[in-house]
């Protein structure tokens, strides 16, 4: 018979045995599952970070679009040439466009021929810097096309023919800076007259026609926000087609609740308000932008 200690030997063999064996069918299965959970868990977490971050891209990108493109026109539209200001649309208000001219320099004139006094090509105004505070320069020799205005009191006054004999926008052939007032010298056949005295003597002096619009972009399947920029055109509004700038994308094309640009004109009770009224859209996010200019009517 086995001594004691022989009994316990045995019984040490065996349970090194059963450790040599492995795991068991039902703790493969529990490591399985737990294993599963896990898994489901970590890749739940991820994917919602993931679309979180996703989801935050795609709002920064259009509160960028939005707050570049509004910044821009609004400063823009305070700088434009008062009641230069007009609005079109085409194509059943599948594009829109709002249209002004900016302001190059502005001074206080001393004489300028006004109707019924005799007409002349020279208007004399206090000395003024142009854009950006630089020494102001035209020369039509060297492809000068600024236009000098005063009183405009509608666009339509802004976007008249300058070169007819009597107006209230006209073409600048040079400016004669070697004297105290300055001389403004008028590009134009003959002489002229302007229609109206500013109450407070305001003269503009304006270079370009710029126009924001959105149009529909078929490659995308959206609409997009371009600046366009052109010499100042007599007549009604039209369709730009030069000197495109995109400015902003993932606009809504969709126009029917509201059109992106509205114009109130100034009235005797208040400035003018340009309602600006855009929507865009990314991969499902949303976001519309009501934003309102107001800009002072100082003709």
């Amino acid at each position: 018979m086995a001594s004691l200690k022989e009994k316990v030997q045995m019984k040490r063999n065996a349970k090194s045995l059963k450790r040599i064996q492995g795991f068991t069918l039902m703790e493969l299965i529990l490591v399985i599952i737990i294993l599963g959970i896990m898994a489901v868990g970590i890749s739940g977490f991820i994917t919602l970070s993931t679309q979180t971050y996703l989801n935050a891209t795609n709002r920064d990108e259009l509160v960028g679009n939005a707050r570049f493109v509004i910044e821009r026109l609004s400063r823009e539209l305070r700088n434009a040439v008062p009641n230069s200001i007009r609005v079109g649309s085409w194509y059943g208000d599948r594009i829109q466009c709002i249209q002004f001219t900016p302001i190059v320099a502005s001074t206080v004139y001393i004489d300028i021929p006004v109707l019924p006094e005799e007409a002349s090509k020279t208007v004399t105004v206090i000395p003024f810097e142009g854009d950006g505070g630089n020494p102001y320069q035209c020369d039509s020799t060297a492809g000068c096309t600024d236009l000098v205005t005063v009183y405009p009191l509608n666009s339509d006054d802004v976007y008249d023919d300058h070169t007819s004999q009597s107006g209230k926008i006209f073409r600048i052939a040079d400016v004669d800076a070697s004297n105290t007032p300055w001389e403004i010298n008028i590009l134009n056949g003959s002489k002229i007259n302007f229609n109206e005295d500013s109450p407070t003597q305001r003269l503009y002096i304006t270079r370009e026609q710029v126009s924001y619009c959105a149009i529909p972009v078929p490659s995308t399947g959206g609409a997009a926000i371009i600046r366009y920029k052109d010499d100042i055109t007599d007549g009604d509004q039209t369709l730009p087609a030069s000197r495109r700038y995109y400015m902003a994308g993932y606009l809504a094309t969709d126009f029917s609740a509201h059109l992106p640009f509205n114009y109130q004109p100034a009235t005797l009770k208040r400035n003018a308000v340009v309602q600006i009224n855009l929507h865009f859209t990314k991969n499902g996010e949303n976001y519309v932008f009501d934003h309102e200019v107001h800009i002072n009517n100082v003709p």
